[in-house]
């Protein structure tokens, strides 16, 4: 095993957080809402943007995808 190898693996066993975004290997970004069939509603930014350092997601995403109109809920 490298030098590097080694390393990171005991940074990700530590928890140690990103210097960047904040967040340890652990942990996913904060919860957002994207609604595909309602582009307008829900989280407007880019949810597949990335971390430049450690190349994790500030988000949490979820996508809201109804079954049926009668399981819609009433706007």
């Amino acid at each position: 095993m490298s030098s590097i190898e080694g390393r990171l693996r005991r940074l990700e066993g530590q928890g140690h957080r990103c210097p960047e975004c904040g967040l340890t290997l652990s942990e996913h970004g904060r919860p957002v809402a994207i609604y595909d069939e309602e582009p307008g509603k829900g989280f407007q930014g880019d949810p597949d943007e990335r971390c430049g350092r450690c190349g994790r997601s500030p988000y949490a995403v979820l996508r809201v995808v109804y079954d049926g109109e009668a399981e819609r809920p009433a706007p």
